[in-house]
């Protein structure tokens, strides 16, 4: 009398569905980087200036997120997690550095998932043309290597003294130029306060090695009207990679 096959092909389906797991774990660790760039450069449209109005940008300055506890090192699984959560974060403008071909947009708080998509402000109340505004994003090519070089902040490692950084809400362009290059601790918190009758820019962001912060401080130079002429600063595309 043939016996019963259901055991063994009980087995079987399990052995199937291990190895399958498997063969997927392994395309995901070896094309993790790929993945990851390519989401990250996802959304870059969702928060494009021409399809935000001012009126919106404004209404964002009351929103954000500033819990800073949550920020590390970026990885695919925290990439792959805030795509699957699709948010809308509050995007308050944006954020141009032509010489390193940084173009992102700025978003109100500086959490973990809002600085994988731009930049974000890392205070509260922080004004545009004011005091010192400090902004945030995540240096991609130490964990990923040259490949994503020309990612979020990661080019700030090649920042230089004398170049020049817009920022705008679309009321008016803010031109600032840099002043000073430099690398500190974590703990080093006060390069973003504000010095009383000074307006400044500080773009932070980790280096190479995520022991240290990079930070660019600039001076504002001049402001004039977002129009025609001053908006192709800004068009274009985020998250751009080195040409």
């Amino acid at each position: 009398m043939e016996k019963p096959k259901n055991g063994f092909s009980i087995r079987k389906l399990g052995v199937t569905l291990c190895l399958t797991i498997i063969v997927i774990l392994g395309l995901i660790f070896t094309f993790q980087s790929p993945l990851t760039l390519w989401m990250l450069g996802h959304h870059e449209d969702k928060y494009a200036l021409d399809s935000l109005s001012k009126n919106k940008l404004k209404e964002n300055l009351k929103k954000g997120n500033f819990d800073t506890s949550d920020v590390k090192t970026v990885n695919f699984f925290d990439v792959a997690k805030a795509q699957m959560e699709n948010q809308t974060y509050p995007a308050i403008g944006a954020l141009s550095y032509p010489e390193l071909s940084i173009n992102l947009p700025l978003f109100n708080g500086d959490s973990d998932t809002t600085m994988l998509y731009g930049a974000g402000t890392m205070k509260a109340g922080e004004v545009m043309g004011e005091g010192n505004f400090a902004v945030a994003s995540h240096h991609v090519s130490n964990v990923m290597g040259h490949s994503a070089d020309g990612l979020l902040f990661s080019p700030l490692q090649n920042a230089k003294t004398g170049q020049s950084i817009y920022i705008t809400d679309k009321e008016k362009v803010y031109h600032y130029v840099s002043t000073e290059v430099t690398r500190v601790s974590p703990e080093q918190g006060d390069v973003i306060l504000d010095h009383k009758g000074m307006k400044e820019i500080t773009l932070v962001t980790c280096d190479a090695d995520d022991s240290y912060r990079i930070i660019v401080k600039g001076t504002l130079k001049g402001t004039a009207p977002f129009d025609k002429e001053t908006a192709h600063w800004f068009s274009a595309n985020y998250t751009q990679y080195w040409k």
